[in-house]
């Protein structure tokens, strides 16, 4: 009799503790207390270390701009962080978010006008100067065309041909850029620039990050290449959520700009450095 007491008072107080965890979820908007209840913040990334917003330590531990905001919101949020490196394409991420394999998409990730037919883009967080390698014995034998010190002109001519990511933004960035020109897609970034150094292409396009740490780990490459900035636009980074999780969004929103003069900050002055 007493234990089938215990056991009747056991349940009640499961019961009752559940009810209590619910009914506090139930206070909340739905995409809140989705992840509250489950405890976790499903943060969808691209599946390569980027540098300065993804990378290793020395003690083979994840570090960057994109994992320090990441941990933030999820310690913000009260729940245990999971990063899910698994999109092959900054557009897979988007569609990891859109599917609910995830609940947000950061990942160092560029809120085009495309994106965000699919999915909703926070005020950006972080803005990147798009840069362009291009060959200096190929620019050379255009020396006499009236476009020459004008590259972002010259580029935009019938025959030139420029590289870009696939699956990246930078392949509508380009397409936009430079309509008459022939855009090629590589599966990586060392592909397309190794193109660019054999005069397959005139110029690889990409954002500045990139293309100073590829300048950083191979110097002997400025003998071919030479590094120029896109000055009339820029790459503006956010945080990509589903199109229903309007909460979340405004939620993040005023994280982002409660970060500004913070954590942000911190980030901007400890990774310019590097």
């Amino acid at each position: 009799m007493r234990h089938l007491n215990f056991n009747i008072f056991l349940l009640a107080l499961i019961f009752i503790t559940s009810w209590v965890r619910a009914d506090d979820f139930g206070a909340m908007p739905p995409d809140i207390a989705r992840i509250k209840q489950r405890g976790e913040l499903v943060v969808a990334m691209y599946y390569e270390d980027v540098p300065l917003f993804c990378m290793r330590n020395s003690n083979n531990e994840l570090e960057g701009i994109d994992i320090e905001l990441a941990q933030d919101i999820a310690e913000k949020l009260g729940v245990k962080l999971t990063l899910k490196r698994e999109a092959k394409t900054y557009d897979e991420i988007v569609q990891f978010v859109a599917s609910r394999k995830a609940d947000i998409g950061l990942s160092s990730l560029s809120d085009t006008l495309e994106r965000a037919m699919t999915v909703s883009f926070t005020t950006p967080y972080w803005s990147l100067r798009q840069a362009l390698l291009i060959n200096r014995l190929k620019l050379s034998s255009y020396k006499d065309h009236p476009y020459f010190k004008k590259i972002e002109l010259l580029l935009n001519q019938p025959g030139i041909e420029i590289g870009v990511l696939k699956g990246s933004s930078y392949v509508d960035f380009a397409k936009k850029m430079f309509p008459l020109a022939s855009i090629k897609s590589y599966d990586n970034i060392a592909q397309g620039i190794e193109d660019t150094k054999k005069s397959k292409l005139l110029a690889f396009l990409y954002d500045e990050v990139e293309i100073m740490n590829w300048n950083k780990l191979h110097p002997e490459d400025s003998l071919f290449l030479k590094s120029d900035f896109i000055t009339q636009s820029e790459d503006t980074l956010a945080i990509a959520v589903h199109w229903q999780d309007s909460h979340l969004l405004t939620w993040l929103n005023l994280s982002i700009e409660q970060s500004k003069n913070n954590l942000l900050k911190k980030l901007k002055d400890k990774y310019s450095a590097i």
